[in-house]
């Protein structure tokens, strides 16, 4: 129709702020202090996939830690033994007894920290990409999403981690403690 504008409504997936410009760097300097932030919060995360189906598969105690070793907040609760440091918080470690377990019990044990941090990641993608919400918001969002992506990848990958005071050799990654799982026919 001549003489009528027809409005067109477009949905913003998200906020209005362009991150690349000067605009956006003081909130992509949040996020990266986010990521530090989020950093043993999603290592605990993480060591929770591997410490659920260790109470369940094992019937001894079971401990966790995250963080460097010595922290002043550790203690028991039933069969768990935890300890929580945010310094070195990218380190964590789900201590049980691996003598009487099958490698299908192992590997289940391995795979549940895996899956919980892709879960979560997962789960944050969906609310960051399908909701619209305020620059602050979106920010941690981006922060916490970069925490449980980046322990996945370190989890997944078959690589001795970085030496670390209770591993002076370095740790093993998941993906190489599942790789000798399958793979080797002694394992130690």
């Amino acid at each position: 129709m001549i003489g009528q504008v027809e409005t067109i409504q477009i949905s913003v997936i998200s906020n209005s702020t362009n991150y690349l410009t000067y605009e956006g760097l003081p909130w992509i300097v949040l996020a990266w202090i986010g990521l530090f932030f989020f950093r043993p919060f999603a290592t605990l995360t993480h060591e929770i996939g591997h410490l659920i189906p260790a109470l369940l598969l094992t019937k001894n105690e079971v401990s966790i830690r995250v963080g460097e070793q010595g922290s002043k907040w550790k203690g028991r609760f039933l069969d768990i033994i935890w300890e929580f440091n945010f310094k070195n918080g990218n380190e964590g470690f789900t201590g049980y007894d691996k003598k009487l377990l099958t490698k299908m019990t192992h590997g289940v044990i391995i795979v549940g920290g895996l899956i919980s941090s892709f879960m979560m990641s997962l789960t944050t993608a969906y609310f960051l990409f399908n909701f619209k919400h305020s620059t602050g918001v979106e920010i941690i969002l981006v922060s916490w999403f970069c925490a449980n992506a980046l322990t996945f990848m370190r989890a997944l990958i078959p690589v001795k981690l970085k030496p670390t005071k209770c591993f002076p050799d370095g740790p093993e990654s998941d993906g190489m403690e599942l790789k000798k799982l399958l793979f080797d026919k002694k394992i130690k």
